[in-house]
């Protein structure tokens, strides 16, 4: 292969004016290693809801653009995002997924640690030189921290730009399924995990805006009930459907439901949530939640959502993060996250059905997954490098915004095309472009 460390040996992977994407970026290592650099470890990256840790000295263990961290509170509730190896011979602290401490201590030497990642005791103090600064020896920690509505972000670039400039007018778009009631969301379990022989960016372009899979690739799920799928309109997206554009290459899909259709073909949420609604969104957040059968969408460069219908006045809230492995796999986490008023029954029902349809062994997630492997597979050879993934059904519609759309951002129809996926991939080439 090719050493990509060079920018000025860096191929053109996108072409945007063209609609074409390289499938190289899809399967190459040097590629992946360079996007741990330029992406990951210089962007805004979601590592957990704030209701995984709802205690003093609960943690989390995660990954921040490939480093191990652990997300812990302390005896004052503040969140620490701390870098998960020991500063004495680089041993992880936390083993598990999740739990509480009090302190945090390392399983080889004893170096312990509070739960605000300062240095407690060596175990071996009196050994260290005289005037040894062991304050300087805590936990790395990780230098940008900040929440939006539950979601908690944090980045290695100390310079990089606010949390809520890096949303911008995404956030519009996230309130009403993350803050749409006084308490907000919750998450109702902790997250399935799983691998999957894809790259990462698969997943991303996927819920961006990817409407023109779903014949073909769930044409299994929809065939098992025929007639609840054309009552519910699952083949026909509603006229006033849109992809939409933000900066940083956010973007998500909203499809409405298609006219026509019988009065029952559509169930809202429970009535007693619904009515909690107009106390946090505004008016045109609510009118968006009207009729909207299902919303996809991504903020750059790997969260991705969504919330559907999954029975009678139920709507599951789903999280997913594509965890890049290497440039072939990536491991996913998924969350069902429900809000915190709705009864214990209703928490169950969206909990098992949310992961009954999206979970590890879901019904349209066993789809994806094949699908992404083979596709993988495919193009992880020469010949195949030779001959770029098409994106050419974004060029009729990217110069030609929609005008009537009541959110902000750029809108775009037909919801089907491909135009923030292509919005996607120019933000990534920009990233991956920059020293």
């Amino acid at each position: 292969m090719t050493d990509r460390s060079s920018l000025s040996e860096r191929p053109k992977w996108v072409d945007v004016e063209r609609g074409l994407v390289s499938r190289e970026i899809f399967v190459d290592e040097n590629v992946f290693r360079r996007e741990q650099d330029r992406i990951f470890t210089r962007t805004w990256m979601y590592l957990a809801h704030e209701s995984e840790i709802p205690a003093r000295g609960d943690y989390l263990t995660r990954a921040l653009g490939g480093v191990p961290v652990i997300l812990i509170r302390d005896d004052d509730s503040r969140i620490h995002v701390l870098m998960n190896s020991c500063r004495h011979r680089g041993a992880k602290l936390c083993r598990a997924e999740s739990g509480n401490a009090r302190h945090l201590v390392c399983p080889y030497h004893g170096w312990t640690y509070g739960r605000d990642g300062k240095l407690v005791t060596t175990t071996f103090d009196q050994h260290f030189p005289e005037g040894t600064d062991f304050k300087a020896l805590g936990l790395v920690r990780v230098p940008r921290v900040e929440m939006f509505k539950g979601l908690i972000f944090a980045c290695w670039d100390a310079d990089v730009v606010s949390l809520t400039e890096y949303l911008g007018e995404f956030a519009w778009y996230l309130e009403p399924f993350f803050a749409r009631t006084p308490q907000g969301m919750e998450v109702l379990a902790p997250p399935q995990r799983w691998r999957a022989k894809a790259n990462w960016k698969i997943g991303a372009l996927n819920f961006v805006g990817d409407s023109q899979h779903i014949l073909t690739t769930h044409v299994g799920p929809l065939t098992l009930d025929p007639v609840r799928a054309a009552r519910a309109g699952f083949a026909t997206a509603g006229e006033n459907s849109f992809q939409i554009v933000t900066d940083y290459g956010h973007g998500c899909t909203l499809t409405y439901l298609a006219p026509g259709l019988p009065a029952d073909a559509y169930q809202t949420h429970p009535p007693a949530l619904e009515s909690q609604y107009a106390k946090t969104l505004g008016p045109d957040q609510k009118d968006m939640l009207h009729h909207l059968r299902v919303i996809v969408g991504t903020i750059f460069p790997n969260l991705s959502f969504i919330e559907t219908q999954v029975g009678s006045a139920e709507k599951a809230v789903i999280l997913r993060i594509w965890q890049p492995i290497s440039g072939t796999e990536m491991e996913v986490l998924s969350w069902v996250l429900a809000e915190r008023e709705a009864s214990r029954e209703y928490k169950h029902a969206v909990l098992t059905k949310g992961f009954r349809n999206f979970g590890a062994a879901g019904v349209f997630e066993q789809d994806d997954m094949e699908i992404w492997a083979s596709a993988t597979q495919a193009s992880n050879n020469p010949i195949a490098q030779q001959y770029p993934y098409s994106f050419h059904t974004a060029l009729p519609y990217m110069r030609r915004p929609a005008t009537d759309h009541k959110g902000p951002g750029r809108a775009f129809r037909p919801p089907e095309s491909e135009v923030a996926q292509l919005e996607f991939m120019r933000r990534w080439d920009q990233m991956m472009a920059t020293n």
